[in-house]
């Protein structure tokens, strides 16, 4: 796995937790906020073809 694939995968899950914390802290902004976030890295794997989880699969 390349440095590029490994730092992506890191943001990713940072992302997903970012948006469970929003989530509990009941931050529907915040949660937004990085849910885009979360959106913008699954599209940037996608277009270098970096295999992720679907969205909610943990």
């Amino acid at each position: 796995m390349s440095e590029f694939e490994d730092s992506l995968l890191i943001r990713l899950e940072q992302a997903e937790r970012a948006v469970r914390h929003a989530e509990e802290q009941q931050d529907d902004y915040g949660a937004e906020v990085h849910r885009a976030d979360l959106a913008n890295l699954r599209r940037l794997a996608g277009e270098h073809g970096v295999v992720v989880d679907a969205p909610g699969k943990e």
